[in-house]
């Protein structure tokens, strides 16, 4: 305890100036937006505003700790905090994902930091293979064959069933075929019950008269 009265001291009064940890030759001008390499890092600036990069050591509803430089860090994520990537929720964090955090140093809680931004670097990477992945499969799909593309608004859903009325007026009736490609905007894949009718999508499959079984399904609308 005595020891770690002594390291928050220091920290405290290394605050007062400003101060930077890395393994890295990172500088103050960082931030957690850029994609960092996965070392450890802690800046603290003079008015308390941390930047820290660590592992993850344990998720709560709230709350993650992070182990970096000093040991565990627990870093508050209120409501008010952007929780990124995008779509990610805190939930989602998992224990040895590499984050990054921007927040400020809590004056009432030691080795504690109310976050503004907290950020899973392992689920963006892994975000970013499964939108490579879907990218080329769509493409290949899309070369396989010659069915049409068509965009318009859904209503009156139905399971995987819906009606599209496409940008012209033409009005479709629209399955998603067993085996599809259900995609989000981003090419991230989609759960199809996040579908809502007045969403904007695209549909990729053979048009026969007005019905349409469609292989690809991308809703534009999603992320929100």
């Amino acid at each position: 305890m005595r020891k770690m009265t002594a390291v928050l001291g220091i920290l405290g009064l290394l605050a007062a100036g400003g101060v930077a940890f890395a393994q890295t030759t990172s500088t103050a001008t960082n931030t957690a937006v850029s994609a960092p390499i996965q070392q450890m890092v802690l800046q603290v600036g003079q008015n308390g505003k941390v930047l820290l990069r660590g592992t993850v050591d344990s998720v709560t509803a709230t709350s993650i700790t992070v182990k970096s430089w000093g040991g565990d860090w627990t870093i508050n994520v209120p409501a008010s905090a952007q929780v990124m990537p995008q779509g990610a929720a805190l939930s989602s964090f998992q224990t040895g994902d590499f984050v990054g955090v921007q927040g400020t140093v809590n004056s009432s809680a030691s080795w504690t930091v109310d976050a503004t931004l907290v950020r899973d670097w392992t689920e963006r990477q892994a975000m970013n293979q499964q939108i490579k992945t879907n990218v080329q499969s769509v493409r290949q799909e899309m070369q396989s064959g010659t069915p049409r593309t068509i965009q318009g608004t859904v209503s009156g859903l139905s399971g995987e069933s819906f009606t599209l009325t496409a940008q012209n007026g033409t009005v479709y009736s629209v399955s998603v075929a067993s085996g599809a490609k259900i995609l989000q905007k981003n090419w991230l894949t989609l759960d199809f019950t996040q579908v809502q009718n007045g969403d904007t999508v695209r549909v990729w499959g053979p048009v026969a008269s007005s019905t349409i079984s469609a292989s690809i399904f991308r809703d534009i609308s999603i992320p929100r």
